[in-house]
This record gives structure tokens, C-alpha cells and sequence, in this order.
């Protein structure tokens, strides 16, 4: 079984030669929500886009309501 560290590791040598510190680290960042977001998928752990409108139109109303 691969690691975390050995993941990391992985991604770092994929790396051009001449990467600076803040894309490596955005790399890395970016990888792991890559992979956050697969296991959540294949775990079912999503909503339909019915439900992200929804959710949004009842933000939107809450500000409004804050706001007038």
C-alpha cells in the first residue's frame, strides 16, 4: 500500500526543475483536494445540482433578508 508521504514524494518529482515554493505548494494543496474529492464520490458523499441551487437560493435569501 502507497503511503501519504510516498504520494507526496511522487508529486514533487513530477515537479519541473524550476518550480518555485508557491507552486509546489499549490500543487500539493491541489492534489489533495483532487483526491479529498474522489473518495467522496466513489463514497456517495455528494449532493445533485438541484440541491447546490437550492442551497444557494436560500443563502441568497438569508442575505437579503440580513441586508434590507
Amino acid at each position: 500500500m502507497i503511503t501519504e508521504k510516498q504520494r507526496i514524494l511522487e508529486t514533487v518529482n513530477e515537479l519541473p526543475d524550476n518550480i518555485t515554493w508557491d507552486d509546489a505548494i499549490y500543487t500539493l494543496y491541489l492534489r489533495s483536494k483532487l483526491e479529498e474529492s474522489k473518495k467522496n464520490i466513489k463514497e456517495g458523499n455528494t449532493i445533485t445540482l438541484e440541491e447546490l441551487k437550492e442551497f444557494i437560493d436560500g443563502l441568497e435569501a438569508r442575505y437579503e433578508a440580513d441586508n434590507s
